[in-house]
């Protein structure tokens, strides 16, 4: 029995392989199959997925400031072709990720565990890092395979390609990324902290406190811990990144005091 989509995604593979790539912040280049529009109606499908799994913060005003902070260090990404979509998810776990298209998450715990807005900003930046690099495409597309990822390329919500994509919403949330993949949204998240104006050592203090509260022994750290490891390697690689700017007339900010007033009613 002959299956023309098939057909069709493996001819789709062969013709686009040569021309889908993504850059990393220094200019490196990755071959990436799956196209932004495909991308995006991936990340709704995989939205409705986590919000099934996780439920979203009812207050209001906290919503609207992880928004705003969201969308003071995305103003400065390169990557104008999607539409960037903070959401803060209830869960005392401390962590945070990217889906496809934009979407990123974060969890009222990791609020709980940041001390100031530059920490918040750089969990951020750290994530529109993982969307501008389309490390979870990438990902997905790896799971998948070339052939049955090519078939998302046909549009066919119904097809066995589509509903693989749609069971995947709540996975992102214990997905581990690469060791490549979290030096890389490292060093686009110090980037997108210094055009934003931020103190771009608060992704370095978050780290530090992850690395305390993990040697703890088992607490909520576990989880932003183990999807995103925050090695002594790691660590030291986004310091020596900051290094790369020159921050003797930048506004290093890291706006404690406004960070308390938003997060005042969650740490009760």
């Amino acid at each position: 029995m002959r299956h023309p989509h098939r057909n069709t995604a493996a001819a789709l593979t062969l013709a686009l392989l040569a021309g889908c790539a993504t850059t990393g912040p220094h200019g490196e280049q990755s071959l990436i199959l799956i196209d932004t529009p495909t991308e995006i109606q991936m990340g709704l499908e995989t939205d409705v997925g986590i919000r099934r799994e996780y439920p979203v913060h009812t207050g209001a005003a906290l919503n609207a400031y992880v928004a705003e902070v969201g969308a003071r260090v995305a103003a400065h990404s390169e990557r104008k072709d999607v539409q960037y979509t903070f959401t803060l998810l209830e869960s005392d776990i401390v962590n945070a990720f990217a889906a496809p298209g934009g979407y990123i998450y974060v969890t009222t715990g990791l609020l709980k565990a940041a001390h100031d807005e530059s920490e918040l900003a750089g969990v951020l930046a750290h994530e529109l890092g993982h969307v501008i690099g389309r490390h979870s495409v990438r990902q997905i597309q790896q799971t998948m395979g070339l052939q049955m990822a090519a078939e998302l390329l046909l549009g066919d919500t119904r097809s066995a390609a589509w509903q693989q994509v749609a069971g995947l919403g709540a996975g992102l949330f214990t997905m581990k990324n690469s060791r490549d993949h979290e030096f890389q949204a490292d060093q686009f998240g110090v980037k997108y902290l210094v055009a934003a104006g931020y103190d771009p050592e608060g992704i370095l203090r978050f780290f530090q406190t992850l690395v305390e509260m993990h040697g703890q022994g088992p607490t909520g750290a576990a989880g932003w811990f183990s999807t995103h490891p925050a090695t002594e390697e790691r660590i030291a690689r986004a310091r020596t990144e900051i290094t790369l700017y020159d921050l003797g007339g930048s506004a290093r900010n890291r706006f404690e005091d406004r960070f308390r007033q938003a997060t005042a009613r969650l740490r009760g």
